[in-house]
């Protein structure tokens, strides 16, 4: 690679950092304060898993034909679309008077996560293919060190000056994001070919979530079996810790641990994710979880939910980089984007129900129920993720089928 290629690496990862940050921000701010303030409107826990279910929904339906869309025509208007998405989203949050305009915004918001695998894809596709996992855990420290200020802010915020200036912050920061996205991040992906996207591609599109290469399907269940656990519980945890006594602020602050932490995790490790194996990083994350789950369901106090996102936030410095790299490494370049949303897809309909199945055991059983059943399976996937996972998985099949012929 010589020098100018390198400069424009460098230039363009600068600026995905730069859109990851003002993304932190907002993201933060949102997941700090939604269903404190959609309990603040009168609406139940369980049509608060609902409207998480709806997300979802959203997300699922079109995540797969969107990323074969970008295989064909290109990543940034993707990008594009999804900063979009998001400021009308938080409009929708800024002006929310009832579960209508809510419902909206959560729409909105799981059609820009659709968009999230077209995201992974430029950051693979930016990095040297060594360093991809490098790259992304860099992302993903200047990802939760701004998100460390949205926390934070977003909690004493709300509590005293209201939501909705804090939804004015969330909708300032979606704007700066889409003009980074807009005039700053370079195209990454341009086909070589001339090729069609009709009805009957994207229809394929939707139809291959659901056949994934054999060598996926280990990865696919473990991470499926994850996913639903924690929709059911975790997901839930801010709206948990709000019915059980906790401000807003003190949920903006205990959210600020896990966020700092795993910044700081995610730069101490980013250089250890592609050597020591993806596989043993996230079994290892799954044990801490596990661990974690155990103590903040026995003992909701606030210095167990504090001293758990620490230990959150490590678990997720270890996953999350862990996670997106075996991905990217893993699927056709010729079809990341796709392979990366037909993935998310089919882990987010196994997860579907799980935040209203969550509300619903909350409203049934209480506080521990939903945890209890998120520590069940976080516990019995630790030994799907040891035993179903290989770091190489597409490089050892392509072996086999070789020397099969």
């Amino acid at each position: 690679m010589n020098i100018l290629e390198s400069i424009r690496r460098q230039q363009q990862i600068f600026y995905l950092a730069l859109a990851t940050a003002l993304r932190g921000i907002r993201d933060n701010i949102r997941m700090v304060i939604w269903q404190p303030f959609a309990l603040s409107l009168g609406i139940p826990m369980k049509d608060i898993g609902a409207l998480e279910s709806l997300m979802d929904l959203a997300k699922i339906i079109i995540q797969p034909i969107l990323g074969a869309a970008s295989d064909v025509y290109g990543r940034k208007p993707f990008l594009i679309l999804r900063d979009v998405l998001v400021v009308l989203a938080g409009l929708f949050f800024l002006f929310a008077e009832s579960w209508l305009y809510l419902a909206v915004g959560m729409v909105l918001v799981g059609f820009s996560f659709a968009l999230i695998p077209i995201w992974h894809s430029v950051v693979a596709e930016s990095a040297q293919q060594e360093q991809i996992g490098w790259v992304f855990s860099i992302l993903g420290s200047v990802y939760m060190a701004t998100g460390l200020l949205g926390t934070v802010a977003a909690g004493w915020l709300a509590d005293n000056i209201g939501y909705r200036t804090v939804y004015m912050i969330f909708v300032s920061a979606s704007v700066l994001a889409l003009l980074v996205t807009l005039f700053k991040i370079e195209e990454t992906h341009t086909p070589t070919k001339k090729q069609d996207f009709g009805i009957a591609k994207a229809f394929t599109s939707l139809l291959d979530t659901f056949r994934p290469p054999r060598y996926m399907w280990g990865y696919y269940i473990a991470m499926s079996v994850d996913l639903f656990a924690f929709s059911v519980g975790w997901r839930l945890l801010s709206g948990l810790l709000t019915e059980a006594g906790f401000t807003t602020a003190m949920i903006g602050i205990t959210y600020a641990f896990q966020t700092g932490t795993m910044a700081l995790g995610q730069i101490l490790i980013s250089n250890q994710v592609d050597r020591f194996g993806y596989r043993k990083f996230l079994t290892l994350s799954q044990i801490i979880s596990s661990f974690i789950l155990a103590a903040i369901m026995l003992w909701p106090t606030y210095t167990v939910a504090i001293v758990g996102n620490i230990l959150m936030g490590i678990g997720a410095a270890l996953w999350s980089p862990a996670e997106q790299a075996w991905v990217a490494k893993n699927v056709d370049p010729a079809e990341r984007a796709k392979s990366i949303g037909g993935y998310s897809t089919f882990r987010g309909l196994i997860a579907l129900p799980g935040p209203f199945i969550g509300g619903l055991l909350y409203d049934r059983f209480g506080y521990t129920a939903p945890l209890l059943v998120n520590l069940a399976l976080a516990v019995f996937d630790v030994f799907l993720l040891w035993f179903l996972i290989k770091d190489n998985a597409r490089e050892e099949a392509n072996l086999l089928d070789e020397s099969q012929l």
